[in-house]
């Protein structure tokens, strides 16, 4: 080990006797966590929950993987003393920086590590409300109702570029250089009308290159070693939802995958489910199946091994990986007459299926992301 690293360290364990910044292992850049009211491990979790419409209480959580903090309910009212707001829609992490989208409340907030809000973008009114976020070489890509995509300066969180075009966008990636964006839907007087449309955008240039042609009604995007996964959610009537996977580097030829609602991406990998329900008598059935990125195999069996009833009766709402354990969450959201008041869910398991533990409180309603720092 170099001489520096080893003064480094010793430097971090002395600063956590007088503040509560954080050192990290990695070469990147080290944690920022000024301001922090609590002092929190160097391996973190936020999971951000949604709420209900018009109800301000959005938030997000704190969950230790580790064990070596209590769970924090709502670490964003914890340390900033107001409610995060109405809609939690998106998370993300970009250079130890959190960045979320509030949808109803229309702005997005630059987080530090400690969840300590920095600086936000309040999108201006008169323009659609932000939907999804994406993050490359210092700008964030946010999409709006309305057909727009902004550019926004990670340093200023101020709008530097505007794409405007589509009618409602919903998820968005980058992959080889490019963003793929999902054009979702629009209306047509009083009638909602699906579209068919992934727009393929120059970040640079914030100009359309392509327009790819893929299932109804086109929402939640990711991107995994090089290809960018799509779910389709169809006309909710005869036309369901479906995956899709876009293959950049082949001149993004799309192939059929297999019907699903949700999917996560980690350590090669796309964890899938295919959560349906009854609304007629409330009752929820899962199907998990995989996708490895790197054969490019279809795995139809589930990758859950011994998964609890409740979990496989329960509305899916989240799957995100721990990209350094491999380690699975699932989070699930309370249906039928207790919607608005019963807390979500959390199951862990580790990479090979395996349940971790008992499943824990979300801390909200509606869990829909959670990200891993360390």
């Amino acid at each position: 080990m170099e001489i520096r690293k080893i003064l480094f360290g010793t430097l971090c364990c002395l600063a956590l006797g007088t503040s509560f910044i954080s050192c990290s292992d990695d070469d990147g850049p080290d944690f920022n966590d000024g301001g922090s009211k609590v002092e929190l491990p160097g391996k973190r979790a936020y999971i951000l929950y949604e709420g209900g419409w018009g109800a301000n209480n959005a938030g997000i959580a704190f969950y230790a993987p580790n064990g070596d903090k209590e769970f924090i309910k709502d670490i964003y009212k914890t340390q900033n003393g107001k409610q995060l707001g109405s809609l939690g829609q998106s998370m993300i992490e970009y250079e130890n920086n959190i960045y979320v989208v509030v949808y109803e409340s229309k702005y997005i907030t630059k987080l530090n590590s400690a969840c300590v809000e920095e600086s936000r973008f309040i999108v201006p009114d008169g323009e659609g409300g932000p939907r999804y976020i994406e993050a490359e070489d210092g700008y964030l890509y946010v999409t709006q109702y309305g057909g727009q995509v902004s550019k926004i300066d990670t340093r200023t969180m101020k709008r530097v570029a505007t794409f405007k075009g589509g009618d409602n966008l919903e998820g968005i990636v980058e992959c080889n250089g490019k963003l793929y964006v999902a054009n979702a839907f629009k209306y047509i007087g009083s009638q909602t009308a699906y579209n068919k449309e992934v727009f393929v955008i120059n970040p640079q240039t914030m100009k359309l290159e392509q327009t790819l042609e893929v299932a109804l009604n086109p929402n939640r995007l990711i991107e995994e070693e090089g290809k960018v996964f799509l779910i389709s959610w169809g006309n909710y009537s005869d036309i369901g939802y479906v995956a899709q996977m876009i293959d950049p580097a082949a001149n993004n030829v799309i192939v059929d995958l297999q019907t699903a609602t949700l999917m996560g991406e980690g350590n090669d990998m796309i964890y899938f489910v295919n959560s349906v329900t009854d609304w007629s008598t409330l009752t929820t059935k899962n199907t998990f199946f995989s996708y490895n990125v790197k054969t490019l195999t279809l795995n139809k069996n589930t990758f859950l091994k011994n998964a609890p009833e409740k979990l496989m009766t329960s509305s899916v709402y989240m799957i995100s990986v721990d990209d350094e354990t491999g380690d699975i969450y699932i989070g699930t959201t309370e249906i039928g007459p207790n919607a608005n008041v019963t807390t979500g869910a959390i199951y862990r398991f580790d990479r090979n299926g395996n349940q971790k533990g008992e499943p824990f409180d979300a801390g909200g309603i509606n869990p829909n992301t959670m990200l891993f720092l360390d």
